[in-house]
């Protein structure tokens, strides 16, 4: 479902497989965690997260990677339910925050996110990867 949800962002699908997926986030030395919505005995939706630190709060907190539901399914309480079970686990660590990103672009999930309590600023991501990542990682 990662790969759908990077299509449906218009980015490039990556090699994620059901591999990968039970190795990083079921495995022993797990990178992150997954919760899945299923209806009908089939996902119809996941929210990934991972623990991190919020230097503004002085704090540890959950950090969502991803939130997606399929199309057919949207519209039905899952992003919600999805959502919510990750802050009863920040809320179970003792954690203050649960923080994500969301794009510009996504007007829909930008009203969801509103309708939940959250709070939109106006930060934007950035990363580095591949040979931008290396060449600047050999720079002196």
């Amino acid at each position: 479902m990662a790969n759908v949800l990077n299509r449906h962002e218009g980015l490039s699908p990556r090699a994620f497989t059901p591999a990968i997926v039970r190795r990083d986030a079921f495995g022993p030395s797990r990178a992150f965690r997954v919760l899945i919505a299923e209806v009908d005995a089939r996902v119809a939706g996941y929210a990934s997260f991972v623990t991190g630190y919020n230097t503004d709060l002085a704090a540890r907190e959950l950090f969502m990677l991803d939130l997606f539901v399929v199309p057919a399914r949207r519209s039905r309480g899952i992003g919600r339910a999805l959502v919510q079970a990750v802050a009863r686990e920040a809320v179970r660590r003792r954690l203050t925050c649960l923080e994500w990103g969301v794009r510009g672009s996504n007007t829909r999930a930008r009203r969801f996110y509103r309708r939940l309590g959250a709070r939109l600023g106006q930060a934007r991501n950035a990363s580095l990867g591949g040979r931008p990542l290396r060449a600047l990682a050999g720079a002196r």
